[in-house]
């Protein structure tokens, strides 16, 4: 496999720049606003706009982003219009920003199943996987997400 810099946009999946374009259009958001609200809430560093548009255009492809653009990006999304924020959804964000970046830079697929108390069961699944190995794997964490409902019962 070519490194990931030698990659096509088109011969690679593209999940966390897909989900930050799709927010930032479904929330109306400019790359300048988002950018403005993105701060780390651990070291305080901002993402730069130049990043954040080479993101949601798919053109950082050397490496990972850092885990404090994680929490940044993650923050800017979870940030409202007055400023503030919701530190709930921000752990939501960056869990959600995580497990896209594993599987945009480490071509890990993630399934998640939750439990009927809301817990979720998440599996990295190889991306060369049959549909029928993957039913097999999603069954298994099924059963796993059941068996922890019980247990906490």
């Amino acid at each position: 496999m070519p490194p990931r810099a030698d990659m096509t946009t088109s011969s690679r999946s593209t999940p966390l720049s897909d989900y930050v374009k799709a927010y930032m259009q479904r929330e109306d958001l400019s790359a300048n606003r988002l950018a403005g609200r993105a701060r780390d809430p651990e070291t305080g560093q901002r993402i730069l706009v130049q990043w954040l548009i080479n993101l949601t255009n798919a053109q950082l492809t050397d490496k990972a982003p850092e885990m404090w653009r994680l929490r940044a990006l993650a923050a800017g999304m979870s940030t409202s219009h007055t400023g503030s924020l919701d530190s709930a959804r921000y752990r939501e964000q960056l869990d959600i920003v995580k497990r896209l970046t594993a599987a945009q830079w480490l071509d890990l697929e993630v399934l998640d199943v939750e439990t009927s108390t809301g817990d979720i069961v998440t599996v990295s699944v190889p991306p060369t996987l049959s549909p029928e190995a993957r039913d097999r794997i999603r069954r298994w964490a099924e059963q796993m997400a059941r068996d922890l409902a019980e247990g906490l019962k």
